[in-house]
């Protein structure tokens, strides 16, 4: 009996790895090659997987390992397929050429270290399940990326992360602490639906292309400080649960905060730089934004944002009035009731 692993792709009908029968492994009335062999069978039953020490994970990683390597020093070589594979302990991939890479639908049951790994085409992490750390600090990647419907379980890092193409983590939860405090989005960058339950920091990111956090829910904190928008940014519908922070956050086209709910602090003040400072306060304004039918429900500033463009505000709700103090506006703005 072949693997029993079933391939997410619709083009792929099971296992992609050359596995002799003898060497698949009986497991709950199944069969399995040891790459996707699960923890458990369908009834529960732990597999020889569960019981991996340290030597035996150094083993399994050291074959995804060479598979890694083969296909990277192949100019040319198809995309690796890695979709589905079950990782027994933490695995280390840092500083690591990797080749373009399936690994849709994995799961990593320790914690998976991408930090300066180099993914040289796209790369796809969709639906796959991360039950510990997950760090990609400093990874750069050249092709397209998909994490979407990904599970973070441990804190999770993007720090300094290089994304060159289209980005996308739609659906993507996250159960810990995640950053990606000063990444680089070069491409469109896809957040729609994202749900974070801890805090989470786009502290100083650079988006080059349009990025969408629509339908977003931020747990707690939500740090986008001294970030820029070199395009249309959406947060319609976005759901913060504690402190949103846009402060000195630039924007460089149309915002769009439609029906966003802030239930904490919403902070979209500016700090009176010096002219000569960088970046200048003419760099912080809203060039074009909606705030229609948002609910702020805490403190919010927009202290010294100017707003270049036209203002919509209609069907605002403010528990406390907005701090608009050192604001200016382009043109006649219809402003919240009560406004200081």
């Amino acid at each position: 009996m072949p693997c029993a692993f079933e391939h997410p792709a619709a083009n792929n009908e099971g296992c992609t790895f050359a596995v002799a029968e003898g060497d698949l492994v009986a497991l709950a009335g199944q069969t399995w090659c040891i790459y996707h062999l699960p923890m458990s069978g369908r009834d529960g039953t732990p597999s020889p997987k569960a019981d991996y020490g340290a030597a035996p994970i150094a083993g399994f990683n050291a074959k995804i390992f060479a598979l890694i390597d083969e296909s990277a020093g192949e100019p040319g070589h198809d995309t690796l397929d890695l979709s589905g594979v079950v990782f027994p302990g933490p695995v280390n991939f840092t500083g690591r050429t990797m080749p373009a890479v399936l690994f849709s639908h994995a799961y990593f049951h320790g914690g998976a270290y991408f930090s300066d790994a180099q993914f040289l085409g796209a790369a796809s992490f969709a639906a796959t399940h991360f039950a510990d750390l997950a760090y990609f600090s400093e990874a750069s990647f050249v092709g397209e990326v998909d994490f979407t419907d990904t599970r973070f379980g441990g804190v999770t890092s993007f720090v300094h992360a290089h994304f060159a193409q289209h980005t996308r983590f739609t659906g993507a939860q996250f159960a810990d602490v995640v950053s990606f405090s000063e990444a680089r989005f070069a491409g469109i960058v896809d957040l729609a639906g994202v749900r974070s339950a801890d805090d989470v920091s786009f502290t100083a990111v650079r988006f080059g292309g349009r990025a969408s956090f629509a339908d977003v829910h931020f747990g707690e904190d939500a740090l986008f400080e001294h970030a820029r928008f070199g395009a249309e940014a959406f947060f319609a519908n976005a759901y913060f649960g504690r402190d949103a922070v846009f402060a000195n956050t630039q924007f460089s086209a149309y915002a769009d905060f439609t029906d966003a709910c802030y239930y904490g602090n919403a902070d979209f003040s500016v700090t009176p730089f010096d002219r000569s400072a960088q970046p200048p306060m003419e760099n912080c304004a809203f060039q074009r934004v909606s705030f229609v039918g948002a609910d702020f429900g805490r403190t919010t500033t927009f202290s010294h944002r100017p707003f270049q463009a036209a203002s919509d505000f209609t069907r605002c709700a403010f528990v406390v009035a907005p701090v608009l103090q050192g604001c200016t506006f382009y043109e006649a703005t219809a402003l919240p009731e009560g406004a200081a």
